[in-house]
Formats: C-alpha cells, sequence, structure tokens
C-alpha cells in the first residue's frame, strides 16, 4: 500500500501517550523522534519492523514511510515529536540526501540529558524553549546515529502525483471528475490506482486525510467541531460525525472528551 502524505504546518508537534500508537504507513516532511518511557511501541519505517524498548528512540527522517502499530496487548508510555528540520538549519548534517543507517538509538546510548529534554519539552513551552530542548535532544541522539546516502528515486508515477496534489487539496470539494480533469486522464483510470495501487478506494483515502486532520485540530484547538468539520473538507456535520466514528470507533464529542486519556 502506498502511503498517505500527513501535512504538517507547525514546527513543533509534541505528543504525550499513554498507549501504543496504532497510525497507517504515511510520510512528512519533519523529523520524527519518537522515546519509550515505558512498554513497547512496535514501527515500521521504510518496510524494517522495530520493536521499540523501553529507554530507546528512534529517529525517523523527512520523507521515510513508516508506521505505527500494536503487537500483543503491552501498552507504551512514550514523548513522540515532529519538528520542521528548518529549525536545525546549519547544525546537523543533510536531512533530506542522507538518512539513518540504523532509526533505533539503544538505551545505553540514549543520553541522560535527552532524556531529561524529552520530559520537559511541552507543546505549551514558548516557541524559544521548544527550541532549546529539541537542539538538546537532537543534538545526543544525532552523535549516535551513523548516516549513510539516500537512495532517491524520481517521482514520476502518477499514483505519487495524485498523493501529493491530494495531501495539498484534501480540505477542498474533490471527487474522481475533478482529478480526473485535473490530470487529464480518465476518471476510471484514477479510480483504478486507487484499487490496484493505493488499495484503497477514493472516498476512504480522502475520509483519511480529512479525519486525521480533523483529529489534530481538536487535539490542538477549540474550536467548535461544526467549525474542524468544515475546515477539514466535510460537507456536512452529519458526514463528519459518521466517517470519524468509522476511522476512530468513537464520534468527535466522545474523542474531544477522552483525549487526555491517551494524550497527556
Amino acid at each position: 500500500m502506498l502511503p498517505f502524505y500527513e501535512i504538517r504546518k507547525d514546527d513543533f508537534t509534541i505528543f504525550r501517550n499513554a498507549k501504543s500508537i496504532a497510525f497507517p504507513a504515511h510520510m512528512h516532511g519533519a523529523v520524527e523522534i519518537l522515546y519509550i518511557f515505558s512498554g513497547t511501541q512496535c514501527i515500521e519505517i521504510n518496510d524494517v519492523s522495530y520493536e521499540i524498548k523501553q529507554g530507546e528512540a528512534a529517529v525517523i527522517f523527512p520523507d521515510m514511510v513508516h508506521r505505527y502499530y500494536k503487537s500483543g496487548q503491552e501498552n507504551a508510555s512514550a514523548t513522540l515529536l515532529i519538528i520542521n528540520p528548518k529549525v536545525f538549519d546549519g547544525i546537523f548534517p543533510d536531512f533530506i540526501n542522507l538518512q539513518p543507517a540504523n532509526p533505533v538509538i539503544p538505551k545505553k546510548y540514549v543520553h541522560k540529558d535527552a532524556v531529561y529534554a524529552l520530559k520537559k519539552i511541552r507543546k505549551e513551552d514558548d516557541y524559544a524553549i521548544k527550541l532549546g530542548w529539541a537542539h538538546i535532544i537532537m543534538t545526543h541522539l544525532m552523535r549516535q546515529i551513523n548516516l549513510e546516502q539516500r537512495q532517491r528515486i524520481p517521482v514520476t508515477d502518477m499514483s505519487h502525483k495524485i498523493i501529493e496534489y491530494l495531501a495539498n487539496h484534501f480540505t477542498e470539494p474533490l471527487s474522481l471528475d475533478s482529478l480526473a480533469a485535473e490530470f487529464n486522464v480518465s476518471k476510471y483510470y484514477i479510480s483504478h490506482i486507487f484499487s490496484k495501487r493505493i488499495q484503497m478506494n477514493f472516498r476512504n483515502y480522502l475520509s483519511m486525510l480529512r479525519v486525521e486532520y480533523a483529529s489534530k485540530l481538536i487535539r490542538t484547538t477549540d474550536a467548535s467541531l461544526t467549525t474542524i468539520s468544515s475546515s477539514a473538507g466535510f460537507e456536512s456535520q452529519r458526514t463528519f460525525n459518521r466517517v470519524f466514528q468509522a476511522i476512530y470507533g468513537i464520534t468527535p464529542r466522545e474523542f474531544r472528551n477522552n483525549v487526555s486519556n491517551y494524550i497527556k
């Protein structure tokens, strides 16, 4: 299955997770850092599976495909940081043309100062404070990572072009007809790409993008659910509620009321 491209408009996204994460294959232009305080979190990065255990960290460079999944009943308490690499300009090696030979850092190599900073960094902090903690964390983690040249393949495939287009336009009114007009192909050809290459129909893929964006707005803003529904591209509140519940298993209102149970 091809990943979806996640939109990250903020320089810092900080999660405190009290339960293991389950999130489908995706990619984005940010640096992602995972640190496990307790338990085990399973993650797949560029088709390689890892079990990140207590005291271990993982660093995911921009545009590396990754997904989180659960294995068994064990939960993980973790900090997840998603950071715009521009905040590290001129300090660390090239994030675009290089990648970690192994993205996982064993517990004995995770410096105590990095752990302290991972405990202290908060989404409520002033920008300068978050920047300072992020530099401490990355400085210590990058010292333990061996880098290798990234093998990049030019994105010429139509399916990737469609994914990129949807990542930038998913809040707008979209249909198979509008995509077909945008790319000057038959809508049946677009539909075939979704079913054969992306292995998900167009409507479900678009709903996934919109719901993921809506869940972020619920977590990070006080906007009304009606406003969030419209901002995410849903035509009606009823559709938003139905699709959100189909993906998350709970309604948007239940998600807002209970989000603190798994994100601190």
